[in-house]
């Protein structure tokens, strides 16, 4: 079989086939060979040996004076793209159809099958096309990247060292940047790392240097606002957290309490606590009027709970019904009337649970509810009903209820205990 180097026409070159059937089993008009074929060009427009043409020349058969393509036929199409006018190929000259087809058929697979270049190939491509001192636009087309990185790369790649040939574009373009920027901190992190931890290594350094900033801002807000800074194992006693801060805005956008104290963690993130506020003798009052009105209401309970228990038959259930806001609803066999016969050892015969049911009912509200800072009206008016309808039955309120009622006389306004 005669093969020979020749420079061919392009207009006498076609893809190859036998009778009807086209050989090449590549989809040649697919979506995504268009950038493919464009990236080809790219790469011939910067071939200074042969301008135009492709590193590596495409395999023809010539049948006739008429050359078919056996592999090359994306070079063919990129040529034709930028307006190859001539090209140089590899011709065989002497193929019968039966084994054109063959050796067309094994030859378009093995090209369809290539495995691209890895990225260290690529990298070590660049490397070398460097070190020949091959121009940018020439290494930018070959690599198939943007010519504007190749400065960085180069720069990169004359501080690798000894893992230079680890080293993949980008790893040798982030070094590029570093070195460009001064830093040489983070050009000596990355120069010593490997394939596998360099990407780490700039994502750690460059996680340190947002922090530092971020703390930097922090306490120059700090400062602004007039906030001291301690240690965060400084003593807080005697001090009421405010809030936390973790950034520059978290502190600017608020008014701080006098004296204000901030206690960092983790460099960024900090808790701000100030002095605890004076006493006011107002609110000082009520919170022990509360106290004690709660001790109250408890004693209370206990001591109306028994003796309900042991006069049940002498209480009209209507009496304590007619107690109730005007729209309750009294669930007769509720809950509490079990609790309440469980509580007292009482045995509640039919009619009196509703004496029982009313009484939980009117007492399920504590005059001075826990947390509030004043009495409950509504409350304080059906426990002084409820406890003047227990005096009409002998009912006779120990001293601590009998403060508890005055002081819910006084937050409805009665005069006298009397209705």
């Amino acid at each position: 079989m005669g093969v020979r180097i020749e420079t061919v026409s392009i207009e006498d070159v076609m893809p190859f086939q036998i009778g009807e059937v086209k050989m090449n089993p590549r989809d040649t008009g697919a979506k995504d060979m268009g950038g493919f074929i464009d990236d080809l060009a790219a790469q011939f427009r910067a071939n200074k040996v042969r301008p135009g043409q492709p590193w590596f020349r495409p395999i023809l058969w010539e049948d006739g004076g008429i050359y078919q393509i056996i592999d090359g036929e994306c070079r063919y199409l990129a040529m034709r793209k930028i307006g190859t006018k001539r090209f140089e190929a590899e011709v065989y000259d002497d193929l019968d159809a039966a084994e054109a087809a063959r050796a067309a058929a094994q030859a378009m697979m093995d090209t369809d099958l290539k495995r691209p270049l890895t990225a260290e190939e690529r990298g070590r491509g660049v490397q070398t096309q460097i070190e020949l001192e091959l121009d940018d636009e020439t290494i930018a087309a070959s690599a198939r990247i943007d010519r504007k990185r190749i400065p960085r790369i180069r720069r990169g790649a004359a501080r690798a060292g000894s893992v230079i040939d680890q080293m993949d574009a980008d790893w040798m373009e982030a070094i590029g940047e570093a070195e460009e920027a001064g830093d040489a901190e983070l050009v000596e992190a990355l120069t010593k790392a490997s394939a596998s931890t360099w990407r780490t290594a700039l994502s750690q350094v460059r996680a340190k240097r947002d922090a530092e900033e971020r703390k930097a801002a922090i306490l120059e807000a700090l400062a602004w606002a007039g906030i001291a800074v301690a240690d965060g194992n400084a003593d807080m006693s005697g001090l009421r957290y405010v809030s936390s801060v973790s950034t520059a805005d978290d502190v600017k956008r608020r008014e701080w309490p006098e004296g204000s104290v901030a206690y960092m963690q983790w460099d960024t993130y900090g808790y701000v606590y100030a002095p605890e506020p004076e006493a006011d003798p107002a609110e000082e009052r009520a919170k022990a009027e509360q106290d004690t009105a709660l001790r109250q209401w408890e004693d209370t309970c206990e001591s109306r709970g028994k003796w309900l228990a042991g006069n049940l038959a002498e209480i009209d259930p209507g009496r304590l019904v007619g107690l109730l806001p005007n729209g309750s609803e009294l669930p007769v066999y509720a809950d509490d009337v079990i609790d309440f016969a469980e509580a007292y050892e009482a045995d509640i015969p039919i009619g009196p649970e509703v004496t029982v049911a009313a009484y939980c009912a009117l007492t399920e509200n504590a005059p001075w509810p826990t947390g509030s800072d004043a009495p409950d009206p509504e409350a304080c008016s059906l426990f002084v009903k409820l406890t003047d309808a227990l005096e009409l039955k002998g009912y006779e309120p120990p001293e601590a209820e009998q403060r508890l009622y005055q002081m819910c006389v006084d937050a409805i306004g009665k005069e006298g205990g009397d209705e």
